[in-house]
């Protein structure tokens, strides 16, 4: 049958449960139950872990055991009007599919049936009561996507359908600018928890999800209010939805987060995990009080990134060998400079995961702590009650490190203390704010860094940018002008070729119109061989120490590796223009 009710489950005991569905053998449940004993562990954990079965069937039957049913949504064939009373984007906001109704219940089928969260909003939206069912993701995935292929709506169609609505006056909101309203905090809990604004907020977190967004901006100003989400670092309006719902919808991103919804004078910071269908994100969230109102900006934390691979960061096969060289020595400093944005944290983020076994300590200081990475020890910096990046450093060498990773270099005092840690056996990565591979020198000798030190320590400095990618499925190629080569700098050689071909972006649906999907890395490998250090005793200048590595290491400029990627289709002229110098020395 589809749908199967397990009789008294309260009273059914996990590891029978699961015996029950065929998830696991007798046997392999009296093992898990002795591991059990010896452990303290859960028994959910313990099977797990013994590889005896995955989590999502400890999920189902944890749910079956609070008595919810258990329903096989592919062999259900369920009715248009059911369908109709959950949008799409809602369902898979919440990764549930609406089944029947049940005494005036709204019964949901849901992949994660532990998290009672989703009932509350999906009766807060629907207006009626709802219950919930056990599936998992693969069969809702399945049944969203057959059940709802009936509707076409965008996102951003339904968003300027609720923005009509309030137009209208539908949302009885209008009253939200008078302070008697806004004043009291029952009611900005109530106008948070409005139907219509927990739909809105859900499906600007789902548009940023599918757009693969990094940050979204809520911008509050006298007569308008917008938001926006940034995309490969350039930024793109979603909607400008009514100035009245700006207090609703910033009211329930702080409700999300357990922020102080009353407070609206000062900043606030949170961070949040939260389920967008089926993906996991961590979400760092920072309000700001303006003239207007209360900014927000949410930053996007991809849990995928803990598997950054350094071969799918755009390094050239040189430099990627000599970062591999420099990170497998025991000791000294890689250091990892660029403006804000550049990718640095990710790079070294891709360096820690190669160097994550099990038999090197690593302990990491940063502000803030970007991703949570298993097997690694995370610092976090609060510079407000002392614990600076200089404090947590002389900490974690007392914990007996094998490779430490300081998020930034800031002052001096980190500086030193970086490289005394590298001088007693340890490895360190850290970054720093500069343009270029060769001013990264000037910049630590401008700190009074002693050259001796410098030299006695540093291995290596890498320089980055990040530029958008050029869509694979639309990207045009062209001829480029004689003042296009001038700006870009196109070496003579490359002019005279008459196959010469650049591309530019054009727009085509898969990337949504824009021309551009993802972006990739451009480096510049400073190496600090035995002339460079004679040049940092003597103090030299950046364009000196930038000219020796161009002629003898063969150090390419960021602008270089640009217009490499550029012949290569990688990326357009105007990006690599746009992030990278063009040096003459």
């Amino acid at each position: 049958m589809a749908v199967a009710r397990m009789e008294r489950p309260l009273e059914r005991k996990l590891g029978d449960l699961l015996v029950d569905q065929g998830v696991i053998t007798p046997l392999q449940l009296d093992e898990a139950l002795q591991r059990q004993r010896l452990t303290g562990d859960m028994l959910g954990r313990v099977l797990v872990t013994m590889g005896l079965c995955e989590e999502q069937d400890i999920i189902e039957a944890l749910g079956v055991q609070s008595g919810m049913e258990r329903v096989e949504i592919t062999k259900l064939k369920i009715p248009e009007n059911i369908i109709r009373k959950i949008s799409s984007d809602v369902a898979k906001f919440y990764n549930i599919i609406p089944l029947k109704e049940v005494d005036g219940a709204l019964v949901v089928a849901m992949a994660d049936p532990l998290n009672i969260q989703i009932l509350d909003d999906l009766q807060q939206i629907t207006g009626q009561k709802v219950r919930g069912a056990v599936s998992n993701a693969a069969d809702v995935a399945a049944a969203w996507k057959s059940n709802y292929s009936f509707e076409t709506d965008s996102i951003h169609e339904m968003l300027v359908q609720l923005q009509d609505k309030v137009g209208t006056h539908e949302l009885s909101l209008e009253e939200l600018g008078q302070q008697s309203v806004i004043g009291d905090v029952d009611n900005l809990v109530e106008l948070a928890q409005q139907p219509e604004v927990i739909k809105i907020v859900n499906l600007v977190f789902l548009e940023a999800v599918q757009k693969r967004a990094s940050d979204i901006h809520f911008e509050v100003y006298e007569d308008t209010f917008r938001i926006r989400i940034r995309i490969d670092g350039v930024l793109h309006e979603i909607v400008s939805p009514p100035k009245l719902l700006a207090i609703a919808l910033v009211s329930r991103v702080k409700v999300i987060c357990s922020m102080d919804i009353g407070e609206r004078r000062l900043p606030q910071d949170a961070r949040i995990e939260l389920k967008v269908g089926d993906t996991v994100i961590d979400i760092r969230v920072a309000t700001l009080p303006t003239l207007y109102g209360e900014c927000v900006v949410m930053r996007i934390l991809d849990r995928t990134a803990i598997k950054i691979d350094l071969d799918k960061l755009g390094f050239s096969k040189d430099i990627l060998a000599q970062i591999r060289r420099i990170i497998a020595q025991p000791n000294g400093i890689l250091l990892v400079t660029g403006p804000t944005g550049s990718g640095k944290t990710t790079t070294l983020y891709g360096c820690l995961n190669e160097l994550n076994q099990v038999d090197v300590k690593i302990i990491t200081t940063e502000d803030p702590v970007e991703l949570q990475i298993d097997r690694l020890i995370q610092c976090q910096v609060h510079e407000e009650v002392g614990l600076t990046f200089a404090a947590c450093l002389r900490s974690i060498l007392r914990q007996d490190p094998d490779i430490i990773m300081v998020g930034e270099i800031r002052d001096l005092e980190t500086a030193q203390i970086a490289i005394e840690a590298s001088l007693t056996g340890h490895l360190v990565l850290s970054t720093l704010h500069t343009n270029s591979a060769p001013e990264t020198i000037t910049r630590l000798l401008d700190m009074d860094v002693e050259p001796f030190l410098i030299t006695a320590s540093l291995e290596a400095v890498l320089a980055q940018r990040l530029v958008r990618v050029l869509c694979r499925h639309c990207r045009a190629p062209y001829t480029p002008t004689v003042e296009e080569m001038d700006l870009l700098g196109l070496p003579k050689s490359w002019r005279q070729d008459p196959k010469l071909r650049l591309f530019k972006a054009k727009g085509c649906p898969a990337c949504d119109y824009i021309g551009f999907m993802g972006r990739t890395g451009l480096f510049e490998m400073l190496d600090v061989d035995e002339t460079v250090a004679d040049m940092i005793l003597d103090r030299a200048m950046a364009f000196d120490i930038r000219r020796y590595a161009r002629k003898k290491q063969g150090m390419r400029t960021l602008r270089e590796e640009g217009i490499i990627k550029c012949v290569q289709g990688v990326t357009s002229p105007e990006e690599i223009i746009a992030h990278t110098d063009k040096y003459d020395d």
